[in-house]
């Protein structure tokens, strides 16, 4: 009994140390990557926040040009020349990690850039695009809502 004891733990710990490491491919997640085409790394856009719907089962980053993030930072009203964009993915089981959620296919990507000239006269810009190839979608049915709701939204706490 106490061989088995003794010999169990070491047959796990050896099989466990036997396992294969996963391929670069298994540690990219391809189904997030935005279209090359887009060229949305370019835009130099930093995180302001993210949200995770759990009835959709989605989530979503929102991006912002510097303007954009030291604005939201602040509280303050908007700005011209703020650019906002907020990505929402549907989320997916992470091979690599039980229990963990990460964002799987694209299903949106909604721009916004404000211009104007004085604190009044501030217009908004909205565009969204839809699925993997991020087709600019023309309807533009609640398109109020979805700018109230990315403009409402508040950054997370940084250093």
């Amino acid at each position: 009994m106490k061989a088995i004891n003794i010999l169990l733990p070491v047959l796990i710990l050896l099989s466990a140390a036997c396992s294969k490491h996963p391929d670069d491919a298994d540690l990219m997640n391809e189904d997030a990557a935005l279209p090359a085409s887009f060229n949305f790394s370019k835009m130099g856009l930093k995180v302001i926040s993210s949200s995770i719907n759990q009835k959709r089962g989605t989530m979503s980053t929102l991006y912002g040009n510097d303007l954009a993030l030291n604005t939201t930072k602040a509280g303050n009203p908007v700005h011209a020349g703020e650019v906002l964009a907020m990505i929402t993915w549907k989320q997916k089981e992470d091979i690599h990690w039980f229990g963990a959620r990460i964002p799987g296919k694209v299903l949106s990507l909604e721009m916004i850039k404000t211009t104007g000239e004085q604190a009044g006269n501030i217009k908004t810009h909205y565009q969204r695009f839809e699925g993997k190839e991020l087709v600019l979608k023309t309807d533009t049915t609640g398109n109020d809502q979805h700018i109230r709701y990315i403009l409402a939204q508040q950054p997370s706490v940084m250093p």
